[in-house]
């Protein structure tokens, strides 16, 4: 029975992809250079894991926790490969489909609408322990205000 959900970013949050993230200023804010990061989306397996991944990793050998993975990102092979191989594959995975321009905010939230009112969810997302870990704290706030459950902003050079 599941008695808990723990929800985890993956950029700056778990995974540590500082070597190919750039970002520049548009319309007066630092955003992400996404022309660069896809240019360099081949090197995911450079990617390192960061302090919070042992809870992750430990959240995935529990039996009573659903893991989830909600990336902002659109998952290609080295992606899955990294997941796979060094983080350690989740129970579900919310991620950016190719070409789609939603908020990352909103985007996780809609994909994790879906289980809300599933009845084996019920308990978990009643359960103080249920968490939603990112490192960008406007989708900290869209995520736990549209389920009220608590969030966990996690400071990095990559919430942007």
């Amino acid at each position: 029975m599941i008695k808990r959900l723990a929800i985890y970013d993956m950029d700056g949050t778990v995974v540590c992809s500082l070597h190919r993230y750039h970002t520049l200023e548009k319309d007066g804010r630092e955003v992400i250079d996404l022309d660069h990061w896809r240019e360099n989306q081949n090197k995911a397996m450079q990617d390192g894991l960061l302090p919070l991944a042992e809870q992750y990793q430990k959240d995935i050998q529990d039996p009573f926790c659903y893991v989830i993975i909600a990336t902002a990102r659109v998952l290609c092979e080295p992606d899955k490969q990294f997941i796979a191989e060094k983080l350690g594959n989740p129970d579900y995975i919310i991620s950016r489909k190719d070409g789609e321009t939603t908020g990352g905010g909103v985007l996780k939230a809609k994909g994790l609408k879906k289980f809300f009112n599933l009845k084996n969810f019920k308990e978990a997302w009643a359960n103080p322990a249920t968490c939603f870990y990112d490192d960008n704290a406007l989708y900290v706030k869209a995520v736990c205000d549209a389920f009220k459950i608590r969030g966990v902003y996690i400071p990095s050079n990559q919430g942007h």
